[in-house]
């Protein structure tokens, strides 16, 4: 009796380790698994790419921010120099690289305010630097304070 029923016995553990009836039941899973994967895989890209692209125009805007402010370093130094040369101009306008700088220089008594616009032409990024100088027109100014703001 044993022996008749030891090979055609269905048992619960047989059902489910039969590679046939295993498989008929996930039919499609592998796909569906694949795809879910793949929109992650693409969401995650993307994500990337944004944030690179973010990080571009930072570092573009860094870079037209600070040629602007050398800029209106480059007008300071003009006002300098031509007070160390004994020429007050009240007016100052130039290039240098890709920066355009233009500034005043007004007197009172024996302080000269010197105000430096900077700006980068392409990006719209302004940068001013306003200093007093103080010293004879001939001499090396002096400079008493410094102000940057954009």
């Amino acid at each position: 009796m044993c022996h008749l029923f030891a090979d055609h016995s269905p048992t619960l553990f047989n059902l489910y380790s039969s590679p046939l009836l295993f498989t008929q039941h996930q039919r499609g899973s592998t796909l569906v698994l694949s795809l879910l994967l793949l929109v992650l895989m693409s969401a995650l890209g993307l994500q990337a790419m944004e944030g690179a692209t973010i990080e571009e125009k930072m570092a573009s805007n860094f870079r037209f921010s600070t040629q602007a402010f050398y800029a209106a370093e480059a007008g300071l130094q003009l006002a300098i120099n031509n007070h160390t040369d004994g020429q007050i101009t009240p007016a100052l306008t130039g290039n240098i690289g890709e920066g355009e700088y233009s500034g005043t220089v007004t007197q009172t008594a024996a302080l000269y305010t010197v105000e430096s616009f900077g700006s980068h032409p392409n990006s719209g990024s302004r940068r001013t630097i306003t200093a007093l100088l103080s010293g004879p027109p001939g001499t090396s100014p002096t400079i008493e304070s410094w102000l940057e703001h954009e």
